[in-house]
């Protein structure tokens, strides 16, 4: 790898790729470790000497092994302190002109650190809230109820891409000076096994901006979690170890013993809403809600599914009561895992024969079997109201009713 040059004198390269030519002066960083843990004297030391070489007209490269994480934070230092301009926009010039999506947090963090960019200077009126997968059902829902009480912050897939690293996030958090990130960014397609790897990395990118700026993160797991357990009829509370099946429940899994294991070890905080499934005007899940609707628009056969262990039976949630689980949690300073829910679980086959009744439809219904078994959970949301006197407001058949009132004639 070559010289990738910032500016006409600064670039950063690998150490071994420099040849140790008269006319550079080469700042090597090997010295600093590629994790957390730097000092600030050491760091301000590398940027301190860089800015002097600067000064003095001389080329300068900085370098460590690779070229990318430890040199490019330390030329981030130093372009902030030789020209005097904001750490974000130095970030932004480093990253451009070296061609990265991103800088490793913990090196630019100790950057920040050293620099005294990593104190919070200004009083806010209302909290900063950023909200990931804010154009999303739950997003969109989520956001519009915030915006009542708090500053919201809502980037789009062009601005954040959590798939790319953590800087983007890093820079908006820190110019924007959150104070909590709402995590509801998902790949499009969630039920994949390439989704499990793009979920965990989207998650940790988003862990490692909260620990870094020692802000709350509020994330939503799911009911599946406990989707192994094909018991009919079992109320899951937070006690209850978790069991999941298929790869969505162990996506979601996985990404609570991440959380768990930061909240251990890196001292993340963090509210964890475990929500069973979410339906209502502005999403076209779940499926099967809908399905039955064209069918008995068009007078059709109605066709459910029966299981090994009975009929399929959901505890499903009107959007407008998780939105209300959100802002109470985003109001406290709770960390902590919560199941919110019902607590009532409905058969599918009888969502059909309401949604028949409501639509004056004559359709038959029958149900095909199905040789597997099937979770029916119920989420026992006693917590939730214990703590924030909060539980389901919205029944099923009132769900279905405004679901109907919002489409199209």
């Amino acid at each position: 790898m070559t010289i990738r040059w910032i500016t006409p004198l600064l670039g950063t390269a690998p150490a071994l790729s420099v040849n140790k030519e008269a006319d550079l002066t080469i700042i090597d960083v090997r010295d600093l470790v590629d994790k957390a843990g730097n000092r600030p004297d050491s760091v301000l030391n590398k940027i301190n000497e860089g800015c002097e070489s600067l000064r003095a007209g001389n080329k300068t490269v900085v370098c460590c092994d690779y070229g990318i994480s430890r040199s490019n934070a330390i030329a981030v230092g130093i372009l902030a302190t030789y020209e005097t301009i904001p750490f974000e926009k130095a970030v932004r010039l480093v990253l451009e002109a070296t061609g990265e999506k991103e800088i490793k947090i913990e090196p630019l963090q100790a950057v920040r650190r050293a620099l005294g960019e990593d104190k919070k200077n200004t009083y806010h009126d209302k909290p900063h809230v950023l909200v990931t997968g804010a154009t999303g059902f739950l997003g969109k829902a989520i956001s519009s109820k915030l915006v009542e009480e708090f500053d919201v912050f809502t980037p789009g897939r062009t601005e954040l891409d959590l798939l790319q690293g953590s800087t983007q996030l890093d820079l908006l958090v820190s110019e924007n000076e959150i104070d909590c990130i709402v995590h509801l960014a998902n790949p499009r397609v969630y039920t994949s096994n390439i989704a499990l790897g793009d979920t965990l990395t989207m998650l940790r990118n988003v862990m490692d901006v909260c620990v870094a700026h020692d802000i709350r993160l509020i994330y939503i797991s799911s009911w599946e979690v406990y989707s192994g357990y094909c018991a009919l009829h079992l109320k899951a509370d937070e006690a209850l170890p978790l069991f999941p099946k298929g790869p969505l429940a162990e996506t979601k899994y996985l990404c609570e013993l991440l959380i768990e294991h930061s909240r251990r070890t890196q001292g993340l905080r963090c509210a964890m809403l475990r929500s069973c499934p979410v339906y209502g005007i502005g999403s076209d899940k779940p499926k099967f809600i809908y399905n039955f609707i064209d069918k008995i628009n068009r007078s059709q056969h109605i066709v459910t599914h029966q299981y090994n262990n009975g009929l399929p039976s959901l505890d499903l949630l009107y959007i407008d009561d998780l939105v209300t689980a959100v802002h109470k949690v985003l109001a406290s300073a709770f960390t902590g895992n919560l199941n919110i829910g019902t607590g009532v679980t409905t058969k599918s086959k009888k969502i059909a024969e309401i949604l028949r009744e409501m639509l004056g439809g004559q359709n038959d219904i029958d149900s095909t079997l199905i040789d597997s078994d099937t979770a029916c959970i119920a989420m026992n949301s006693g917590k939730a109201q214990k703590i924030f006197d909060w539980q389901a407001t919205i029944g099923i058949e009132e769900g279905l009713r405004l679901i109907l009132s919002n489409l199209p004639n």
